[in-house]
């Protein structure tokens, strides 16, 4: 027998005596209830904007480079330190819309149970329309209920921080897939140590079966090119010829860090100077000069590509242009590498037909 949906009271000023419900839709769970994700959103935006400086509360995509930094510092340090915990399981994570101007967006956890388990889905809900559905290289992205116990309890975090320290690493950084152990994994950088994520796939979907620490990385082995991903918006994806980062450079670091063996951090402490976000807000022009930024900074998608992750480049940076074939044609003219490039393009951008026909699944 299905327990009843979740009740819980809703943790905003903004709305009190109000309860945040559960959906079901026979094996489907929505958490969130979708039609209440107007109203949790607008209260949690009057929380994060009411508190900011003006000028950086205003932003809008004729902002320059620097406004857009720090509306996103904000956003995230909003997320991570004030809403990481909530005691009414609410979960916000800061994405950038289609001018780079970075939001708050309620994450909506979709729960489904089959006969292998439960897996989990996460979308996206914005203002104003901007509601993206995050795919990565063309494909929808599932996670087993095992990937969220394991980072709960391998990734050292406060109580009840781990969804959302889980969806800032994943969403919020550029990755590589690796060969580990028998299959392959998605290789992420946390802090000085690495994340690995293990993935089966089909024709539409990336399905992540759990989360690794260093610790549990027997084998990991660098592989030429390495195969890039690319987190975006929509379904639509054309694997980038032209990228502003280098994943060569990637796995070479990933490679370094699984050699070394660096363990993982403690959570970080929450400074007892900033407990209200109306104190912290109004530091976030003296952290964004303090970091290097300020006029002449500038942001870009990563690879150009409209999704979760920008690159920044400080005043007076150039911001990367990389042909990742040619270099590696003018470093080793032997090679057939332009075979090798279409072996790898063929993971990430292959049609349902193209992976039947080399899977046979």
């Amino acid at each position: 027998m299905n327990p009843a949906p979740r009740h819980v009271p809703f943790d905003s000023v903004y709305r009190p005596d109000f309860e945040v419900v559960e959906e079901r839709q026979g094996r489907l769970s929505l958490f969130p209830h979708t039609d209440q994700l107007p109203l949790l959103l607008r209260a949690l935006n009057l929380e994060f904007y009411g508190a900011l400086p003006g000028h950086i509360a205003r932003v809008d995509k004729r902002g320059d480079g620097f406004h857009k930094h720090m509306i996103k510092s904000a956003a995230l340090m909003y997320c991570l330190f004030f809403n990481a915990g909530r005691k009414d399981g609410l979960q916000l994570h800061s994405l950038p819309d289609a001018d780079m101007v970075t939001r708050l967006t309620l994450v909506q956890q979709i729960t489904e149970s089959s006969p292998l388990g439960r897996f989990h889905r996460f979308r996206f809900y914005g203002s104003n329309g901007f509601f993206p559905d995050i795919h990565l290289s063309g494909k929808r992205l599932a996670f087993a209920d095992h990937v969220l116990d394991r980072f709960s309890s391998r990734v050292p975090n406060r109580v009840g921080e781990s969804l959302a320290i889980f969806l800032a690493v994943f969403f919020g950084t550029p990755f590589i897939s690796l060969p580990l152990g028998q299959g392959r994994a998605f290789m992420l950088e946390y802090h000085e140590s690495l994340l690995a994520f293990t993935y089966t796939e089909t024709p539409e979907e990336y399905f992540v079966t759990t989360c690794l620490t260093i610790n549990e990385m027997n084998s990991l082995r660098p592989e030429l090119p390495p195969v890039a991903h690319n987190l975006h918006y929509g379904r639509e994806f054309v694997q980038p010829k032209i990228r502003n980062w280098l994943p060569l450079n990637q796995m070479l670091k990933i490679y370094k860090r699984w050699q070394k063996k660096i363990p993982l951090p403690p959570p970080m402490e929450k400074s007892s100077r900033f407990k209200r976000w109306s104190r912290l807000a109004t530091f976030t022009k003296d952290a964004a000069l303090i970091e290097g930024h300020g006029p002449g900074t500038h942001l870009s998608f990563l690879d150009q590509i409209p999704g979760p992750l920008m690159l920044e480049s400080k005043p007076g940076q150039v911001e990367g242009v990389f042909d990742e074939q040619a270099l590696y044609e003018q470093a080793d003219p032997r090679y057939d590498w332009a075979a090798a490039f279409a072996n790898r393009e063929a993971i990430t951008s292959e049609t349902p037909a193209e992976h039947l026909k080399r899977t046979g699944k």
